[in-house]
Parts: structure tokens; C-alpha cells; sequence
């Protein structure tokens, strides 16, 4: 399936392609050594359709999507002269990215099919197998993983093995419709480039000394992490994607590299009515890296040039309508090309007994401005939630887009396999006591091996909607139980060791969404149930956001309180970012009262200062004073980077091994006042000797 482009000495661009009909890119590329003995550079551009996967013509697929192709990789791998055998790593590079995408990509296709299966049998309605609508933050998670592998290949046969060391750069993209998947990492560039207009997409990852060029400062196999540069971004009209390595961009001119690049572009779009005779025709690679060559360059010269068939533009144009509550058919998987549906219903209004998708209203638990939410029972009195938007967010597209992108998450998170069964998450450790005198130990530990398995508990369940349902809604668990907000309302403050016990039941649920490259982003303790166990839940993916691709998150919505100051400026987001609003709920948690107002943490230029003041005044040790403070701290760098180094700070056990113990009349105040009564005893004994 893979074709990989070979070195070549002279001009080398074959256009791979699985099928000529859905080939819609326009790839060209070239590749030579230059003066160099030998080409360590190492391409690969392949329509990376899954293995398995059946032929786009068959009668499964017929009409299911007219608009779909094969997901395309482009990848441009540099091996680092410094390492004895530069070519043999570029190769294992990319051989290693391109086997674990590929194979990931057939899986996610895989699961899908028999999801989709399981739900139409359920129904009892035919549903042809569908096509995959590949997630942004899934495939982002799937590259990540691939190039760590990579990594991993390279990095520890020579740390472990005494092997010579295999160092390699890369530069990747993953074309999924007009998403464009960007990572890299090392010297090579990417450009995007405009009739009249060139940006770099990537950054020279170097350690400069003075004007000279400098050493890599990151690549494949350097360490046991890699520093890799990710984002997504969607492809426009008259724009082409164009990957190089360092020895052609640093031997052509900015200005002369520019002139070049947007003329090819202009030239591409000119003839795109003729795509099979583009690239011969304009051979744009090969000339950028003869001009190299000529500019005395003594590097391998490679370049790729990536354009778009307009075809795949014009058919987004159905994606939305002007009153912004028509989405995309193709945003649910499980949709049949059978029904003809461009618009959701929203099931708003309903009274107890009304019955929507064979589930029957028992309750209405609350209506607000934005969404409803009901107590329904399916058929065999299992009891859900149902959550819509209201009709005032009809005309709000965002919304409605964001309302779409919680049910995905909520449901990647719960991998259910059906309505009514068990989701892998329903052991909650924090509703289990490893101290239980009823459990053994044996017990304790698989109950424990179970959590670590599953990696979501904590996490509110959510349950795939019928497939035939024409209704936009949430379906999740019921929890009997009341929010962190009533909880904290009823009784706080609280003291220490019942701040660390919540502390740690919300920390834990968040640290599985972290494993699964997620940030919550809305932390609050409306957002916190508590079940009648003493469980928590943690409930409202609607701001969750990728914590791949930075560029993705945002200010949350609703109350700014527990939002990180950092998504008011340029800072990084991250896991400091959701542990800051952890840490907000435990200083209210001890304190009553919130440690900043909104307009502090909205004022980038305000140095944020917790008052510690009532913190002392309700005995809260000095070690997690410290650890919170840590956590509220202004500068994102100066944060725990993790919830369990912060919770390990925390824990009041720390207080009795601290340099800085309570005062002794605080920790023994009738030995203090018994100590001074002596000693006043003995200096009156002695006056009255001294004078008598």
C-alpha cells in the first residue's frame, strides 16, 4: 500500500495514488543528493487508505459519499549527518510513522462499522457500513502516538544497546478532506503558500550561537521525549503546502524562494483543468532544488509541493445554512445515506409522559436559557438524562457545533457498547476503600487494576442516541445526587482533610481526561457532582478542547472565577491550566470564599496574590498553604505541571514531617500554660529567699 519515494539523482516524482478517480491532491515532488555522496533524505506520499479497508466503488459504498477520499500522508524525513548512519534512520522514521497512522486509521474505521452494526440491529433498521469522519483531536492523538513510536525505535537500541546513535528530523502532513494535519519537529520547513502571499507553518527547531546556523536542538531518537510541533488548520482556494528541507531554503534568498513559490502556485491552479499532465508539465520541485544547487549548496535537497483539486472545496459549501441549526450530515458517523435529513429537530417543550425515540419523559429536571434536561426511561426502565439546546440557541451555530462536539467526547470517553450495558468506567475507586476491612487485599487490587484499565472513572457516561433518531440531544447517566455548588452552600468551610478527600476524587477524574490528551477547561463546582456514595462525577464536556493542538483552546464560558489567567493572554494551556481551577475550588473549600475576582484574572498585567490571611485562620498546614499557592501561582511555568504532584503536596500526612511546625502553645496549650506557671513559681521562690 505504502509507496515510498526513493532517493534519486535526477528527477523522481511519481504521484502515489490508490485510486485515480478519488486522487483529488496534486503532489509533486523531487529529491537528489546534491554534493553529497549520499541522499539521506527519505519521502513518502501515499493516499494511506486503512488496510482492509473495501474498494471505494464497491456497492457498500455506492453514493454514501460522493465527496470522500482516501486520507493522504506526506512525509519528509532528513537524517542528521552527525549520527553514523543518517540514511538508515530517516528510513526507520518514516517506515514507523507511516505503519503506526496507517494501522490507527483502520482501527478508528474498524470500531465505528461494528458500532454502527450493533446500534441499526438494536433498531432493527438496514444501515450500510459508513464512512469514517475522522476527529481532529483523534487524529492528532494517533500522529502523536506514531511519531513517539519513532522515536522509541530510534532512541533505545543505541541508549540500552550501544548501538551508534540514529538521529533524524521530520516533517509530516495528514490530509483528511481540506483539514490538513501538521507535525514536525527538527531543521526541515513547511510553507503555505498564496498566489501572493508565502507563511512558514513550522519553526527551526535550533540552538543559535551568534550568526551562525547552530545545532539541532530537537529531532527523532535525540531523548526520550521528542519536541514535536502540532496543529490543524483547513486548506483554501489557490493555496498550496510546500515541505523542504535546510539545504534549499538556506541557499535561496527569502525574497527569490517567495517569487518562486507563488508563481508554481499560480501556475498550478492555472492548469488544474489538466491534472494528470500538472506536474511534468511544471516540474516546480525539481526546479527549486536545481536553483539550490546552483546557489552552492552542499546539502541533500529535497521539496514537496502539495495542492488541492478545487473539487474538494466546493463540496463544503453544503455544510451549513444561513440560520446556522442545519449541520453537516456527515458529523454523525452513524447516519444512513438512506435518510435524507439536513436538519436536527430539537425536542424542546416536553411534558412528563411524552415520549421521543422510544424513551418516555419522567421528570423535568431543569429548562434554562441554553439547554433542557429530562429524566427519561428506555423500554426497559433504565434510567438516562436527556439534554437539548433550547430554542433560544436555534440560530446559534457555535453553540449548536460545540453542543455536537460534547456528545463525541462524552462518548469517546465512555466507550459503551450498547444502550443499557455497563460502560467500562463504572468501577469508581473513589467510592472503594483499599482500607475496606471487607475487602481483601486481592480484591483492593483488582478493583484498582480495573480503574487504571478503564481510565475513566470519575467521568459522566454518556450512551449513543438510536441511530434513527432525527433529534439533536445528549443521552447520559442519571446520578442521584446534588452538585459540588449545593454541597459547598450547605457546609463550608470545610476542614483539611475533607478539602484533600474532594481534592483528590476531582483530581483523579481529570487526570483521565488529561491521559486522553483532553482539557477540560471549565472546572467549577457546578460542573461536580457528588453521588449519594460520596463519589464524584465529573459532568459538561462543552468547553473540552484538545491539549495537542494548543491553538484549539479558549476562554471558558459561564463564570470566569475558576478560568486560568493564561486564557486571557498568549501563555501556554495545559494540565497547569485545569489544575488551577482545582486549586480555586480547594482555597473556597477552606476558606468560604474565592481567592480572585474575575477582573483580576482577566488583567494579564495583575500579579495574582493569594490572601494566605484566611488560610491561617483556619489551620490549614503550612505545606499545603504552600501547595496551593503553587498552584494559584500567576505564571504558568512556576505551576505543578501534574495533578499528582500537587495532591502529594497537599496531603495534611506532610504537615507532621514539616521544618516548620504550629506553634507549640497551638499544639500543646495546657503544657505551655503549666510550663509558665512553674517558671513564675520559681522566680517568686527566689525573690522571696533573695530578700527574706
Amino acid at each position: 500500500m505504502h509507496e515510498s519515494v526513493k532517493q534519486a539523482p535526477k528527477q523522481t516524482n511519481q504521484v502515489s495514488s490508490h485510486d485515480a478517480d478519488v486522487a483529488l491532491w496534486l503532489p509533486d515532488f523531487f529529491t537528489m543528493a546534491g554534493r553529497k555522496a549520499e541522499n539521506q533524505d527519505s519521502l513518502l506520499i501515499t493516499t494511506c487508505l486503512p488496510y482492509g479497508f473495501p474498494s471505494l466503488s464497491s456497492s457498500a459504498f455506492h453514493g454514501a459519499h460522493p465527496s470522500f477520499t482516501a486520507p493522504l500522508l506526506v512525509l519528509m524525513a532528513d537524517g542528521v549527518s552527525a549520527c553514523q548512519f543518517p540514511k538508515q534512520a530517516s528510513q526507520s522514521v518514516i517506515n514507523t510513522v507511516a505503519h503506526h497512522i496507517t494501522s490507527q486509521l483502520a482501527e478508528m474505521v474498524q470500531t465505528d462499522r461494528v458500532q454502527a452494526n450493533e446500534i441499526s440491529s438494536e433498531s432493527q433498521e438496514q444501515s450500510p457500513n459508513p464512512l469514517h469522519r475522522f476527529d481532529d483531536d483523534q487524529v492528532a492523538i494517533v500522529i502523536k502516538e506514531a511519531v513517539h513510536q519513532a522515536n522509541d525505535a530510534l532512541y533505545f537500541p543505541q541508549a540500552y544497546e550501544r548501538l551508534p546513535a540514529l538521529l533524524s528530523t521530520l516533517s509530516g502532513l495528514l490530509c483528511i478532506g481540506d483539514r490538513i494535519h501538521l507535525f514536525h519537529t527538527g531543521d526541515s520547513r513547511i510553507y503555505r503558500i498564496g498566489i501572493d502571499s508565502m507563511v512558514l507553518l513550522t519553526k527551526d527547531h535550533h540552538i543559535h550561537h551568534g550568526r551562525d546556523k547552530g545545532a539541532l536542538s530537537a529531532a527523532i531518537g535525540a531523548d526520550t521525549r521528542v519536541e514535536l510541533q502540532q496543529s490543524v488548520f483547513t486548506l483554501h482556494q489557490n493555496e498550496c503546502l510546500a515541505l523542504m528541507t535546510d539545504g534549499v531554503y538556506e541557499s535561496i534568498t527569502p525574497a527569490e524562494l517567495q517569487f518562486e513559490l507563488c508563481a508554481a502556485v499560480q501556475a498550478m491552479h492555472q492548469s488544474v483543468a489538466c491534472p494528470n499532465q500538472i506536474i511534468d508539465h511544471l516540474q516546480m520541485s525539481q526546479r527549486l532544488c536545481e536553483q539550490a544547487f546552483s546557489e552552492s549548496s552542499h546539502d541533500n535537497l529535497s521539496v514537496i509541493m502539495l495542492g488541492m483539486n478545487d473539487e474538494i472545496i466546493k463540496s463544503k459549501t453544503h455544510r451549513e445554512t444561513d440560520n446556522g441549526i442545519a449541520l453537516d450530515q456527515g458529523v454523525d458517523s452513524d447516519r444512513s445515506h438512506a435518510q435524507d435529513i439536513n436538519h436536527y429537530r430539537l425536542p424542546t417543550g416536553l411534558a412528563v409522559g411524552a415520549q421521543i425515540d422510544n424513551f418516555v419523559v419522567k421528570k423535568i429536571i431543569a429548562r434554562t436559557a441554553r439547554s433542557e434536561v429530562y429524566l427519561v426511561e428506555d423500554n426497559d426502565q433504565h434510567a438516562f438524562v436527556l439534554k437539548s439546546p433550547s430554542l433560544n440557541v436555534i440560530a446559534d451555530g457555535h453553540y449548536l457545533r460545540e453542543f455536537l462536539k460534547e456528545r463525541k467526547i462524552g462518548l469517546s470517553l465512555s466507550k459503551h457498547k450498547r444502550i443499557g450495558e455497563p460502560a467500562y468506567n463504572q468501577v469508581n475507586p473513589n467510592s472503594v476503600s483499599s482500607h475496606d476491612p471487607l475487602l481483601t487485599s486481592d480484591v483492593s487490587k483488582k478493583l484498582n487494576a480495573t480503574f487504571n484499565a478503564s481510565n475513566a472513572s470519575g467521568l459522566l457516561r454518556y450512551y449513543p442516541v438510536p441511530a434513527s433518531s432525527t433529534y439533536l440531544y445528549h443521552l447520559t447517566e442519571y446520578i442521584e445526587g446534588e452538585s459540588l455548588r449545593v454541597f459547598m452552600d450547605r457546609q463550608a468551610p470545610y476542614d483539611i482533610w475533607q478539602t484533600y478527600d474532594l481534592l483528590t476524587k476531582i483530581g483523579m477524574a481529570v487526570r483521565v481526561m488529561h491521559r486522553n490528551y483532553l482539557l477540560h477547561q471549565d472546572i467549577k463546582p457546578e460542573n461536580i457532582l457528588l453521588t449519594q456514595s460520596g463519589a464524584v462525577k465529573l459532568i459538561d464536556f462543552g468547553s473540552a478542547s484538545s491539549s495537542i493542538l494548543k491553538d484549539s483552546t479558549r476562554p471558558p464560558n459561564g463564570d470566569l472565577h475558576y478560568a486560568a489567567p493564561e486564557y486571557y493572554t498568549d501563555a501556554p494551556k495545559g494540565v497547569h491550566s485545569d489544575l488551577f481551577s482545582i486549586a480555586v475550588i480547594g482555597y473556597e473549600l477552606l476558606t468560604g470564599e474565592l481567592p480572585f475576582s474575575s477582573q483580576e484574572l482577566m488583567n494579564p498585567s495583575v500579579s495574582l496574590v493569594v490572601p494566605a490571611e484566611r488560610l491561617r485562620q483556619n489551620r490549614v498546614p503550612a505545606t499545603s498553604q504552600q501547595a496551593l499557592m503553587r498552584a494559584l501561582h500567576s505564571s504558568t511555568q512556576a505551576r505543578y505541571q501534574a495533578i499528582g504532584e500537587f495532591l502529594q503536596d497537599f496531603n495534611p500526612d506532610n504537615s507532621n514531617n514539616t521544618r516548620d511546625p504550629e506553634p507549640l502553645i497551638i499544639r500543646h496549650p495546657l503544657l505551655v500554660w503549666h510550663s509558665i506557671c512553674f517558671i513564675q513559681f520559681v522566680i517568686i521562690i527566689s525573690l522571696l529567699i533573695y530578700f527574706s
